[in-house]
Parts: structure tokens; sequence; C-alpha cells
């Protein structure tokens, strides 16, 4: 699949993936408290993006705490440029 493609969880992956072993009521009930919901008109499919920034939400992260992890610090890019030239 390439990364162009939309790419959606159905509800008996994402269960697993959430430590139930199956979409109980308990995983249903997860869902709803922590704002993770259906794609519109796609009833048992979830949207990845949405559940990570609900999960980030419910945790306190935001974007730019959750991007200064995975980006390399300003020093480090200046470094990388000087070291191109």
């Amino acid at each position: 699949m390439s990364p162009n493609q939309i790419q959606l969880i159905p509800t008996p992956e994402l269960a697993l993936l959430f430590g139930f072993g199956e979409p109980s009521a308990s995983f249903y009930d997860f869902c709803r408290r922590t704002g993770i919901a259906p794609v519109p008109g796609r009833k048992g499919w979830y949207d990845p993006k949405l559940i990570r920034a609900r999960l980030d939400a419910v945790q306190g992260i935001n974007a730019v705490e959750r991007d200064a992890e995975t980006r390399p610090s300003l020093v480090t890019q200046r470094r990388a440029r000087r070291a191109q030239k």
C-alpha cells in the first residue's frame, strides 16, 4: 500500500491493539470515553490519525511535544546544513 492511500483500521483489529480480546462492551465504552469514533459513513472502520489525536489529548500530549520528540534539535539541523557545505 502506498503512503498516499488512506488506511483505516477495522473494529476487531483496533480492539486487539488496545488490549481487548474482541470488540466488547468494555472496548466500546473505552472508545466512547476517549472520543474515538468510527469514520462517518463507514461503521466499524476507524481513522488512525483521529485515534492518535484522541489518545494524545487524553494523555495531555499536544502535537508540538509529540513532533519535538521526532524532529532533530535546531543545533543538529544547523550542524547537518554546515556539514553539507
